[in-house]
């Protein structure tokens, strides 16, 4: 189910800057943040249903969870309460190794996990609507 995508825009977020630094708790570096990612696909595996090579797609702050908790049956998988949302960076993937975000060249994720951006949106432009842009949509919905 993995998509794999050249990070064309990666979004500033504070939360990257308050990651970098350590201010919200244990870091471990390494560290590639960057949780706003716009791209488009290069690869994607056999089991694949949601996108093709070529396909426009974004990245939030999130890259998993469990799928299975009353929180992600209903949605909410940010709310995973087993073990935990799975952060696009500086969290632990089901494999065991550290996430790494958006300031890279390019990034596989699960295709669950991965948006469609659509052509009307430029990549730059839509890079930062996957946190600051959802950030201020949801309280106004």
């Amino acid at each position: 189910h993995d998509v794999a995508f050249d990070i064309h825009f990666a979004g500033i977020c504070h939360s990257d800057i308050h990651t970098v630094k350590g201010e919200w708790g244990d870091v471990v570096y390494p560290l590639v943040p960057g949780h706003e990612i716009a791209g488009v696909v290069t690869e994607i595996g056999s089991e694949v249903t949601k996108f093709k090579v070529g396909d426009r797609v974004g990245v939030g702050c999130f890259v998993d969870s469990c799928r299975e908790c009353a929180q992600c049956r209903a949605g909410e998988e940010q709310y995973c309460t087993n073990p935990g949302m799975v952060g696009t960076y500086n969290g632990i993937g089901r494999d065991g190794e550290r996430t790494q975000g958006g300031y890279s060249g390019a990034i596989v994720v699960d295709e669950n996990y991965v948006l469609h951006i659509p052509d009307s949106i430029p990549l730059d432009a839509a890079a930062p609507l996957l946190c600051a842009g959802i950030t201020m949509y949801s309280p106004l919905r």
